[in-house]
């Protein structure tokens, strides 16, 4: 019950207060108690709108029944006192629309101090849903023009999620006449809505969210759709609904899908040599053992025809035939060296069955870079992203750059994987070129290392490399598209832009810590309940 004060009118003929209604003493020392001597006197300050509930008692029961019914015609509960119990008395009163009945006991009277509580808390929180029901009909009146004239889609919705105002931009985005979609819920349309969503978590937890990425569903299938959701918070503080404007993304994810797949192509063109001549070895040693395996295949093939002359002789039952065949069979064995031949054929079928396994993976990986995204987030495996994307591009940088990898355990992440592999991708390539500006063709190395780790509700991404670094003054602006500190012909500008743009979507942040000369350490922050998960 509300700590404010309790305001209880008595409706109790005769003189002095009555020793039971002490009992309304237990409610506390801000409990204020008023008399009414007669019907009449009872309606009128029953009237006040600080008056929480009415007790009749015993003396007044006779006159009671009129004033009962104008006082739940009011809307005022009534708890009537019994000078006996009596269940079919009580009943009666019931029926008339008294909220309680409660009959004395000689020595305990706390059943009535018990039963006057529960009534104020049931009407005051009667009161606060109907001034939140007003307010939500205020809002409605008010802002129905505002809202309507918006340019963006606006949604309001209620506290269990009902959407109570939504203006044409949003009908228009739905599919569907504005008008018909008020007194739905919500999660119709937004799976968002449901579990631990953005309009979920405004309506449940009071959050604000503002231009993060979501979908709604449209026709069946899910749309992408730029979401800023904030709570509407009533009296003490109770949430009462909340509102969301939105934005239909599919255009501008389309055009999204086109630059990351632009600068994609982009980054495996600067790779192809890599791979080429990373598929060039394998190939290389493949070719050579081929060769070599078919001058092993001619030696065996006479051994076989000295073995099929030795199998003769033996049919033949000549056992000179047979000393002869043998010893032709053993010539030419000691000439060939055939245990040397056939463990250096064994070899040479290792050595190219490893270096067809190394193509297979080369290019598997080169494959699943450049695949398209599918446009729905999916759980995947952090770890995996980042590692299967540096070894396409180790395949670029192995000759000048030493690759670490140091990474721990992380838990499952909904996420859009391509789009990841693709920060990955530049961020690897970044590190090369700035190690490639520093050691030159000096014939030293530099460092990139790998680093996953996981921070409370947080994954973190790290690639650190030892490269000539940036300056402090260009450290604002790296992530502005187009900006590029490499020569004419080397860098879009689009790289980092592009990356910084996808962790945003994930509701993440991208940070960047750098010293001219002495090498530049990305951090990709990622939430476990990433905004991608919605």
């Amino acid at each position: 019950m509300s700590s404010a004060a309790v305001h209880i009118v008595l409706f109790e003929p005769g003189e002095g207060e009555p020793g039971w209604a002490g009992a309304l003493g237990r409610l506390g020392g801000e409990a204020r108690v008023e008399i009414a001597r007669d019907a009449d006197a009872c309606l009128t300050v029953a009237r006040a709108p600080s008056v929480d509930v009415v007790v009749v008692g015993p003396a007044a029961v006779q006159a009671a029944p009129p004033v009962v019914d104008s006082l739940c015609g009011l809307g005022l509960p009534v708890v009537v006192v019994l000078a006996a119990p009596g269940d079919a008395e009580a009943l009666a009163w019931f029926r008339r629309g008294a909220a309680d009945c409660v009959a004395l006991a000689d020595k305990d009277d706390s059943a009535l101090a018990l039963a006057v509580r529960d009534q104020v808390s049931r009407r005051r929180a009667a009161r606060q849903r109907d001034a939140a029901e007003r307010r939500m009909r205020a809002l409605e009146l008010v802002s129905e023009s505002v809202i309507e004239n918006m340019n963006s889609a606006v949604l309001v919705v209620d506290a269990k999620g009902r959407v109570v105002v939504c203006n044409g931009p949003a009908g228009h985005i739905l599919g569907r006449p504005a008008e018909s979609l008020v007194g739905h819920e919500a999660r119709d349309w937004f799976p968002d809505a449901r579990g631990r969503g953005m309009i979920a978590r405004s309506l449940d937890e009071g959050l604000r969210f503002k231009g993060a990425e979501s979908c709604f569903t449209r026709d069946g299938a899910n749309a992408p759709i730029g979401l800023s959701c904030a709570p509407m918070v009533g009296g003490e503080g109770r949430i009462e609904g909340a509102v969301a404007t939105f934005q239909d993304l599919t255009e501008m994810r389309q055009l999204q899908h086109q630059v990351l797949q632009s600068e994609k192509l982009a980054s495996i063109g600067q790779l192809a040599a890599g791979v080429a001549h990373e598929i060039n070895n394998p190939m290389g040693f493949i070719h050579a053992n081929l060769f070599q395996m078919a001058e092993y295949a001619t030696d065996l093939r006479q051994v076989w025809q000295r073995l099929e002359e030795l199998q003769k002789a033996v049919d033949g039952g000549d056992a000179e035939d047979v000393r002869h065949a043998s010893g032709r069979l053993a010539e030419l064995s000691a000439e060939l060296d055939v245990p040397f031949l056939l463990a250096d054929l064994a070899k040479a079928v290792r050595e190219s069955q490893e270096g067809s396994e190394r193509i297979r993976h080369i290019v598997a990986d080169l494959r699943e870079f450049s695949h398209q995204d599918t446009g729905e987030p999916v759980v995947s495996d952090l770890n995996q992203c980042l590692d299967s994307t540096a070894n396409i591009v180790w395949t670029m940088m192995k000759h000048i750059v030493v690759l670490e990898r140091h990474y721990e355990e992380l838990p499952p992440l909904r996420c859009y994987p391509m789009q990841l592999k693709q920060v990955f991708m530049n961020l690897l390539v970044n590190a090369y070129q700035a190690i490639e500006e520093k050691v030159g063709s000096s014939g030293e190395t530099g460092r990139i290392a790998l680093r996953t780790r996981r921070r409370e509700q947080s994954i973190e991404v790290s690639v650190s490399d030892t490269g000539a670094g940036i300056e402090a003054a260009d450290l604002d602006r790296i992530f502005d598209p187009f900006f590029t500190t490499k020569g004419v012909g080397t860098g879009t500008g689009l790289g980092l832009s592009t990356s910084y743009g996808i962790v945003q979507r994930h509701g993440g942040t991208l940070e960047v810590e750098s010293r001219p000369d002495k090498g530049t350490s990305f951090h990709v922050r990622l939430p476990l309940a990433s905004d991608a998960s919605a």
